[in-house]
């Protein structure tokens, strides 16, 4: 999905990737954070933070949090729900992102997938190992074998709300790897009109051997691998799996 078309969906964005319910992923993440990060207090960057819900949500749990994210209109709706002001909110490539050192990055929502340059995505494994304290540990979720075939496949989909309608048409490139889907976005606006967006978004599926072949060139240990939002194995029918690499 082109950059600009993210700022365009940004003030819908939480509805379609979280369903407006952040109950179990917040918790989730902070529970990883303060399960295999030894320090009390550990400072956390997040990478493609997005609309910055679970980064908000960390710095209400006394975290020194970074929201990282390309995206200038995203950025905006997180730094708003920012409600203890400490939060560092920074518009950049997280591919090529060089900030400051910290305990832990995460990176959620399947941001990784839609890295679709092994090479880009080894160079922020590299970039986030340099990053990381020692002792410090990486959080991550990809999307399934799973949902790319059977979920997704060649299927559309649509979400209708009150204020806008998704349409999604996709296709899944199974010898490539390569998740393409079309989408159409109508938003309401002024008189009961509506204005129609158009954009594509491109994903990667990563097996789990990939991935630890990249975290291991950077110099990251597995610490787990975990189904979806549970600290079981992953299980075929999972939508998404979780990884905790350190350093």
């Amino acid at each position: 999905m082109e950059d600009s078309f993210y700022d365009i969906l940004a003030g819908h964005y939480d509805d379609l990737q979280l369903n407006g319910d952040t109950s179990l992923w917040c918790p989730y993440i902070y529970e990883l954070i303060t399960g295999f990060c030894g320090k009390e207090s550990p400072a956390v960057t997040d990478l493609g933070c997005g609309t910055g819900v679970i980064t908000n949500y960390l710095a209400s749990k006394g975290l020194k949090t970074t929201g990282v994210d390309l995206s200038p209109d995203m950025l905006s709706l997180a730094s708003s729900g920012d409600e203890t002001g400490t939060v560092s909110w920074i518009c950049a490539d997280i591919t090529s992102y060089e900030g400051s050192q910290c305990d832990c990055f995460i990176s959620t929502m399947d941001t990784v997938g839609h890295i679709t340059d092994k090479d880009d995505l080894s160079k922020m494994f590299m970039n986030v190992s340099a990053q990381l304290e020692p002792g410090g540990i990486f959080i991550f979720d990809t999307t399934s074998k799973h949902h790319f075939e059977v979920t997704l496949g060649d299927n559309v989909f649509y979400e209708d709300y009150d204020d806008f309608t998704l349409l999604w048409v996709n296709h899944y490139d199974k010898e490539n790897k390569i998740n393409h889907a079309e989408l159409t976005l109508f938003e309401l606006c002024e008189d009961d009109l509506y204005e129609r967006y158009d954009g594509e978004l491109t994903a990667r599926f990563y097996s789990p051997e990939e991935i630890e072949e990249l975290a291991d060139k950077a110099g990251l240990k597995k610490l787990a691998v975990y189904g979806e939002l549970n600290r079981e194995d992953p299980k075929d029918s999972d939508e998404r799996v979780f990884f905790v690499f350190g350093k």
